[in-house]
């Protein structure tokens, strides 16, 4: 899978997981396998892109490698033999599939069991371990259980799927947590956005840049200011915000994924305010589950409709529950 030059450069925040594994890499000791664990948006790509580059020659300890740098140019033409990045691949509409094959994860055995053709180490990263079948799972559990020499495997996790014990047992983990606002702005900055483009941008997901940008033309602000409206109003009846919030979600892919952004967020800020305990997990549990509809309707490929309606539903209950 193609590397694109944008996404290689200085990674902005996560500096305790940047010390644990530049401290690893010192000590000799490297672990086999890392599972990067956040949100989407948060740069964990970015990150374990880096941390390759580091293991494939561009060792300065800055995790900071453009695509101009030697092992960048390489990674970017998708020619270094050390490296394979798994992504969900595209149809000939070139749209994304909505899962990795299990044939991808299976050929890392082979991958592996060659040397390294530059001397140093063999690197794979698959982004995102969410995206994968059980089937995907248990293939990575195969080379997490039987790990070669000087080869590391990195999984990003967004958080959607629940991971196999054995999976994620078998790794060190990296948790990459939502930036700072400051760092949140230096994000889009980097990326080219700035001014009030930048503070508009960062409000569709406050902390999650990358995600923030995924969704910038989604119509989000409508969609989100549509979904609030919702929520605020589902222990009630009124039916004409539930009718604008499913037919602004509705549009397109895009805006689904703005609307079920929108209603995790709220639902994580209502867990937040909540000074009642079990309440408050109450409401975590159902951005949670949130999370589970949005990731089966896209792996399923469901209505839009159908998906927004029973993610709301979920809440109302909730909401009239405690209303």
């Amino acid at each position: 899978m193609d590397v694109a030059p944008n996404e290689l450069g200085h990674v902005i925040g996560h500096a305790i997981a940047k010390h644990e594994f530049l401290s690893a890499v010192s000590s000799s000791k490297l672990h086999h396998g890392w599972l990067l664990r956040g949100s989407r948006g948060v740069g964990k790509a970015r990150l374990a892109l880096q941390f390759a580059m580091h293991l494939l020659g561009n060792g300065d300890g800055q995790l900071s490698a453009t695509a101009e740098s030697p092992v960048g140019r390489l990674v970017v033409a998708g020619s270094h033999p050390d490296l394979r990045v798994i992504r969900r691949p595209t149809d000939d509409k070139g749209k994304r599939k909505s899962e990795i094959p299990v044939d991808s994860v299976r050929e890392l055995s082979e991958f592996f069991a060659m040397r390294p053709a530059m001397g140093g180490w063999r690197v794979a990263i698959i982004d995102a371990v969410d995206e994968m079948n059980r089937h995907g799972e248990n293939a990575i559990l195969k080379t997490l259980e039987e790990p070669p020499n000087r080869a590391v495997l990195f999984l990003i996790s967004h958080g959607e799927q629940l991971l196999l014990p054995t999976v994620r047992s078998r790794c060190r983990v990296l948790r990459c947590g939502a930036l700072s606002e400051h760092e949140t702005m230096s994000a889009l900055a980097q990326a080219g956005v700035t001014g009030a483009r930048a503070d508009e941008v960062a409000r569709i997901a406050p902390g999650r840049p990358g995600r923030a940008l995924e969704l910038e033309n989604a119509d989000a602000g409508a969609v989100a200011d549509a979904i609030s409206n919702a929520v605020r109003n589902l222990a009630g009846s009124d039916a004409r915000g539930l009718h604008t919030a499913l037919s602004q979600a509705s549009r397109s892919d895009a805006s689904m994924a703005a609307a079920m952004e929108s209603l995790r967020i709220s639902l994580q800020k209502r867990a937040t305010r909540e000074s009642d305990p079990v309440l408050a997990g109450d409401w975590a549990e159902c951005a949670l589950d949130v999370m589970r509809i949005d990731a089966e309707a896209q792996a399923l490929n469901q209505d839009r409709a159908q998906t927004i309606a029973a993610a709301l539903w979920r809440v109302a209950r909730l909401a009239r529950a405690g209303a």
